[in-house]
């Protein structure tokens, strides 16, 4: 039998069940639950700020050096190297040449040696540095040779590059060298000659050469600095047999100073003098 529409509107109105009571009567306990998550919540987040604020202000520990990365070529070439690329001969009357750790251009994996003589800081002596880059087989272009200076002035030396002057060609055993007049600058100021290789292939050279007591070196002294200069075994290999007859602006010197023969010093010029005298007696 169907309910009358009167009844259907009776029952509407009739009070709800338990089940459906506890569903829309509020929890004390919600409100007491939520404010625990946040505490942690909030608790959690100032332990992770306390952290990295803890890591930010501790000095970073020490790393491992690794070489840079480089060419292949350049890797094998570096293992089986044994020798430096370049020394200095002696001289027994300036100071002891310095050998310097090899480095690495980290923009073209070459091979760096560089040899110093002096000090920038003792202007009573001659200031040398001379740098081989292993250049291999690789024929690339080089920057010019004032970029080159002022990247050996600032790489570890604490010198800058104050000013360049003339430019020139010196001839030298190695071939011929491009040179600038150049003025180092730290707490001090000194006149020096850099230098460049023009005619090396598998190895390039450059550096410079300071004078003494703020006066620039003349182009011999360069010549004779340059000459001294003993390059690996293995680099000389491949300068051909010619290098020992190459004509050198030192060498020119020394010999026009020797005079005739072998004798040198002031007996040649004494001896040139003597003759002179003789030749004008017998004119009277």
């Amino acid at each position: 039998m169907l309910p009358y529409p009167d009844d259907a509107h009776d029952r509407s109105h009739e009070p709800e069940s338990d089940d459906l009571r506890d569903l829309t009567r509020p929890r004390p306990r919600r409100p007491m639950r939520l404010g625990a998550k946040l505490a942690v919540s909030a608790a959690l987040i100032a332990g992770l700020s306390l952290v990295a604020r803890d890591r930010a202000a501790a000095p970073e520990p020490p790393r491992a050096w690794s070489e840079p990365p480089r060419a292949a070529e350049g890797a094998r070439r570096a293992i089986a190297a044994t020798e430096p690329l370049l020394m200095l001969r002696a001289n027994a009357a300036e100071p002891t040449p310095q050998v310097e750790p090899a480095r690495w251009n980290s923009g073209n994996g070459q091979r760096e040696d560089s040899v110093s003589q002096g000090a920038f800081d003792l202007i009573e002596a001659p200031y040398l540095l001379v740098t081989a880059t292993d250049a291999g087989s690789r024929i690339e272009p080089g920057s010019s040779l004032f970029v080159t200076l002022v990247r050996r002035a600032a790489d570890g030396r604490g010198l800058s590059v104050l000013r360049t002057g003339e430019r020139g060609v010196v001839a030298t055993r190695l071939g011929g060298f491009e040179t600038v007049e150049t003025t180092l600058s730290a707490a001090g100021k000194r006149n020096c000659i850099g230098f460049r290789s023009l005619d090396l292939k598998a190895v390039a050279i450059d550096g410079w050469l300071c004078g003494i007591l703020g006066q620039a070196p003349e182009a011999r002294a360069v010549a004779c600095a340059i000459d001294r200069i003993a390059l690996a075994g293995r680099v000389t290999a491949t300068l051909g047999d010619d290098i020992a007859a190459r004509a050198s602006a030192c060498q020119a010197e020394e010999a026009a100073a020797a005079g005739p023969g072998d004798r040198t010093g002031s007996i040649a010029v004494a001896e040139a003098a003597a003759s002179n005298n003789a030749a004008k007696t017998r004119r009277k």
